[in-house]
């Protein structure tokens, strides 16, 4: 089925084995599949023949259970994380409840309907007391998303959201973190960067190996490593992205950072699965862990009846 938007066009297609929404105007072209979180799987800047995320290499996409690890699946597109990153136990009323890998909604199966321009996509969980809604539109180079989350339960929700947006990496690429950041906090085990917990200066520091290492830049896939890393501390602005010198093209993030006062990133240069990616990650909790989160005091609780209401403003700039 095919709806004509004022200004851009919403089509129901088939994207590899699975249903899918595209939307597309004049300069860009979006594809979204509401069965698999609402995941985000192709952003195309059309006279730039540019797709900014790093698609799914397997010729299908597989449909992950609950509790199933994110690993074992494509890991590709923009997914969202919540409520955790990484799984977890938590005290929710009198039970434990144990949160997924990467959260519940990555696997969630979404309903849809068109509504003013809008894809809205639902859903309600099966492991807590909450609802998951997230508008999703089109204006002009930019992809909009906007998020309500309501806790409908009487007990408070300890909860991490997190932006798993993954894109593809090139060379030549510069990673622009937000302004003011001067430090950045290692928080994976590196034969660079040294032990979680390390602090390194931004933009530039010496590695483990004596050598200066650019942090806002990334290694060929050949060094077969991985990385991760947040801002230190809170945001001074809810702003980041990245430059590809080679096609002109600026890619944006613009989000809250009232809402989202916190920034990871995580690349792969051919450490995971030969994958070559990176992910600038804006979240409310640091860091994606809700034990870890709550230790450092920068975890969010959304407490019975409220709402979490923010939004993610996606940018394909040609410049």
């Amino acid at each position: 089925m095919k709806y004509n938007c004022d200004k851009f066009i919403i089509k129901e297609i088939k994207h590899k084995n699975i249903e899918a929404l595209q939307l597309e105007n004049h300069i860009i072209k979006i594809i979204v599949i509401p069965s698999l979180g609402g995941k985000i799987a192709s952003f195309y800047r059309k006279d730039k023949d540019f797709e900014l995320l790093y698609e799914n290499k397997y010729e299908k996409y597989i449909k992950p259970n609950l509790y199933d690890f994110f690993e074992k699946y494509d890991a590709s597109g923009f997914d969202d994380a919540f409520p955790t990153i990484d799984t977890c136990k938590v005290k929710y009323g009198e039970e434990e409840i144990i949160y997924p890998d990467h959260g519940e909604i990555w696997t969630g199966n979404f309903n849809y309907q068109i509504v003013e321009d809008k894809i809205i996509l639902t859903y309600t969980s099966k492991i807590l007391d909450y609802s998951y809604e997230k508008k999703t539109y089109i204006e002009d180079d930019k992809l909009i998303i906007n998020y309500k989350i309501i806790n409908k339960g009487k007990y408070n929700l300890p909860c991490i959201w997190a932006m798993h947006c993954l894109v593809k990496c090139e060379e030549d690429m510069e990673i622009i973190f937000p302004k003011g950041c001067s430090k950045i906090l290692n928080v994976h085990d590196s034969e660079y960067l040294g032990t979680i917990g390390k602090v390194h200066s931004y933009p530039k520091t010496i590695s483990c190996k004596g050598d200066i290492y650019y942090l806002n830049r990334v290694f060929p896939k050949s060094y077969n490593k991985t990385e991760k890393y947040y801002v230190k501390g809170e945001l001074q602005e809810g702003k980041c992205g990245i430059y590809y010198p080679s096609k002109k093209i600026l890619y944006s993030i613009d989000f809250p950072k009232e809402k989202l006062p916190y920034l990871g990133f995580w690349v792969t240069e051919g450490g995971f699965r030969g994958d070559y990616n990176c992910a600038l990650e804006p979240t409310n909790g640091y860091y994606d862990d809700i034990d870890i989160a709550k230790n450092n005091n920068k975890l969010k609780i959304l407490e019975p009846k409220e709402e979490l209401n923010f939004y993610i403003r996606l940018q394909l700039k040609s410049i």
